[in-house]
């Protein structure tokens, strides 16, 4: 915070029924926001979320914005008005909506955090976003996409600011990687990890294809993480004779030796906004591959290899050749540490957003 700028006291809405990663980005920036000496503070319609900011050490309160209504506006503007907030942060199209109308009896900058790989375009959220200032977006791909289909969008200032992680945390550490391996029995040969819910949109399917095509010189695929079609995967694995580890949901310190044991890092979703999981992947420096569609081609730059979107066989070639070359995987994974350090540190993201709700207060 600059000398010169007075704290914020900044709102954060989150009225989703469960904890995604836009909670945890939220949590990370109030904390960030916190201890730069700005009043923040969480509103949620549940207790289990509130539970989930109180933990990450950010300032919570049960308000009862769980739908769009005037009691639920009304419950909002209470909220706001005890915290004197001067911006409210919103991610949902309903926490537009309802921020829009507490905002008529009471000033407030609201600034709509974009996630999605598309905005809401029914008529309610486009009258509600004539009162945002600010849209931030993950990426300029998000931006572009999102004001093509929504062009009204444009009404607000924007602002592109990409998630961080803790580079300090997501480290390269060949110790870990060592003990990751050991304890899993995964040998010391060639290794690919994917790291993600075992889910339709994660498209493990056209991993598995490309492994295929490789026969018997596919090297072993660790997933970490869990979802409805783990059953299915296992049982397309096997009959492609593919082999899979399915090794569960992990926590943080575990997809630290999780990455630092990959020989390359596999994600092949090609719709994706922003995958944290390859920023994670980046801080580590792994090599990675990657399909190249959505947001994934400005977080990878050259630090990775991305192929064609529902190409198996380019996808196979590819890690065929980056499996061969030792020279060529630490040079990417020299350029991965570089470029999370630069690009995608978590002071940079707080930074970011530092600046931008402040120039919506100033403004």
């Amino acid at each position: 915070m600059t000398a010169s700028r007075r704290p914020l006291r900044v709102a954060i809405m989150y009225s989703s029924h469960a904890w995604r990663g836009s909670a945890t980005v939220f949590a990370t920036v109030g904390r960030g926001l916190l201890m730069r000496g700005h009043q923040v503070r969480a509103l949620v319609p549940r207790p289990e979320l509130a539970d989930e900011f109180a933990e990450r050490g950010v300032p919570v309160q049960e308000t009862n914005i769980a739908h769009t209504g005037w009691r639920h506006a009304r419950a909002l503007h209470r909220a706001l008005t005890e915290l004197d907030a001067d911006v409210v942060v919103t991610d949902r199209p309903r926490d537009i909506r309802l921020a829009a109308v507490a905002s008529l009896a009471r000033p407030v900058a609201i600034v709509h955090c974009l996630s999605t790989p598309l905005p809401a375009t029914d008529l309610r959220t486009r009258l509600a976003y004539r009162r945002v200032r600010l849209t931030v977006y993950l990426t300029e791909r998000l931006a572009a996409d999102a004001l093509r289909v929504a062009p009204w969008m444009g009404r607000a200032r924007r602002r592109v600011i990409p998630n961080g992680v803790d580079c300090a945390f997501f480290r390269p550490d060949r110790a870990s990687g060592r003990a990751f391996r050991e304890r899993h029995g995964l040998g010391a040969g060639p290794l690919l990890v994917g790291v993600g819910a075992l889910t339709p949109e994660k498209r493990w399917d056209l991993t598995l294809a490309g492994l295929e095509l490789l026969g018997g010189d596919a090297p072993p695929l660790v997933l970490c993480g869990v979802g409805e079609l783990q059953g299915e995967l296992q049982g397309r694995a096997g009959a492609l004779g593919v082999d899979v580890r399915f090794l569960g949901a992990m926590r943080e310190v575990e997809l630290v030796g999780a990455y630092n044991a990959a020989t390359c890092v596999v994600h092949t979703r090609p719709d994706e906004v922003f995958a944290l999981v390859l920023i994670e992947a980046l801080a580590c420096g792994r090599p990675v591959l990657a399909v190249a569609g959505g947001g994934t081609p400005e977080l990878i730059g050259e630090a990775g290899v991305l192929v064609p979107p529902e190409d198996p066989r380019a996808f196979a070639d590819q890690l065929q050749a980056l499996l061969g070359d030792a020279g060529r995987r630490e040079a990417l994974g020299a350029e991965a540490r570089r470029r999370a350090e630069e690009r995608f540190t978590l002071e940079r993201m707080v930074d970011d957003f530092e600046e931008a709700l402040g120039s919506c207060v100033a403004s």
